[in-house]
């Protein structure tokens, strides 16, 4: 079911976006304006976007916007972020990966640290 993204997916992609050269930037944030999100799995590590107005091409592949975050899980373990735009670099996925054994817990976003651009 499609709903509204939450604060913390919304301020991660801001964040993502301010740190991109600036087409890329301009791209994203008119896309996270017109986002919902849809929960994949029941731990909500992967995220999935629609895009009001945009009719999303037949999967052709995915590709990362070029930066890569870094948090800790509820119980310290580490978690990688990744923000996957589809093959036109419109937004279309969020995955958080925890290196540890379970499911992601209750991530800490104040540990957020994000890492470059391409």
């Amino acid at each position: 079911m499609m709903r509204s993204l939450t604060e913390c997916e919304w301020n991660v992609i801001r964040a993502i976006a301010d740190i991109l050269p600036l087409e890329n930037q301009r791209r994203l944030l008119v896309d996270l304006e017109l986002a919902t999100a849809h929960s994949v799995l029941p731990d909500n590590s992967v995220i999935k976007f629609s895009i009001a107005g945009y009719d999303r091409p037949p999967y052709a592949g995915q590709h990362s916007f070029g930066v890569e975050g870094e948090l800790l899980d509820r119980d310290g373990t580490s978690v990688g972020l990744l923000l996957f735009a589809d093959q036109n670099g419109r937004l279309l996925e969020l995955e958080l990966i925890r290196w540890g054994d379970g499911d992601l817990i209750d991530p800490d976003w104040k540990t957020l640290k994000l890492y470059g651009a391409s």
